[in-house]
């Protein structure tokens, strides 16, 4: 996937935000704890990829490999883990050996009223736009490749891409346009049958609210920037209103409102708000 970047913001982000840039870097936290930074693109080893059947459980039990996939720390801790293998309940098993996680065994990403849940300790799978099937373990508040995939060599720079997806949304989605198309960005919405509106993604004890728009704002706009927004063309009035005749008439979300004479527009909340086009501003004259 490509990095793109959003350079156009439009009126209403740029009052927010006293005119700073979309691309914008702000350096986040996920970083502790020796975890890889979800925001930057680590050294991914694409050795092997995923196929369309790619899953193989033979000889090794759910058990061990939930061990292996949520207890690796405790593993670590007990020294059980070497160059070429790893030890579970006093057994050691060749890490070239391990199997991939068993679809069965996994839940589909999917949103159950416009919220995308991921719990600790689960696997969840998503096929992609090519039919390939990538396997997902939630750990740590984290959707990740399985530790289990990791130590035997199947790292996926295409699984890599979608989980650093959904750890972004269910922390803070503010970058998504640096890393992800609004194309792509829609295509793993739509496929978890996100709804436009509001929508929420949540993984363990993480969790965030966005607004899916078509506007120039982004694909996920973060839910209190919207409601920012909304208070402003609704409650509070800007002055930029003040470039605009009363009864001008403002396109959001194809729908016609008027500029009442408080220089305000009754929206109803939970309209695309950035998606919104100007009329013609009153001459200075």
């Amino acid at each position: 996937m490509r990095v793109q970047r959003q350079s156009n913001m439009n009126i209403a982000q740029l009052l927010l935000t006293g005119g700073r840039g979309a691309g914008e870097y702000k350096s986040n936290k996920i970083g502790n704890r020796g975890r890889r930074d979800e925001y930057v693109h680590g050294i991914i080893s694409p050795t092997i990829t995923y196929s369309k059947n790619n899953s193989r459980t033979i000889g090794i039990s759910k058990s061990v490999m939930d061990a292996i996939n949520f207890g690796y720390t405790n593993i670590h801790k007990d020294h059980g883990e070497t160059v070429n293998s790893i030890k579970v309940n006093g057994k050691e098993y060749s890490k070239k050996s391990l199997p991939t996680v068993d679809e069965a065994w996994c839940s589909t990403i999917q949103a159950k009223d416009n919220v995308v849940h991921f719990d600790n300790e689960k696997y969840y799978k998503y096929t992609d736009k090519d039919g390939c099937l990538h396997t997902f373990s939630c750990d740590h508040d984290r959707l990740t490749q399985p530790y289990s995939d990791l130590i035997s060599g199947r790292q996926n720079s295409k699984s890599y891409e979608i989980t650093k997806f959904w750890n972004m949304l269910s922390q803070d989605g503010t970058y998504l346009g640096l890393y992800y198309s609004a194309t792509e960005q829609k295509q793993f919405l739509n496929d978890a049958g996100i709804k436009e509106g509001f929508f929420s993604v949540e993984a363990g004890s993480r969790k965030q609210e966005y607004f899916y728009s078509n506007g120039n704002a982004g694909v996920a706009v973060r839910k209190f920037e919207y409601d920012a927004v909304y208070d402003m063309y609704t409650n509070r009035g800007s002055a930029l209103f003040n470039k605009y005749e009363v009864g001008s008439v403002f396109k959001i979300g194809g729908k016609e409102y008027t500029l009442n004479e408080d220089r305000k527009l009754d929206i109803p909340y939970g309209e695309d708000i950035f998606d919104i086009q100007f009329p013609q501003m009153k001459s200075d004259v």
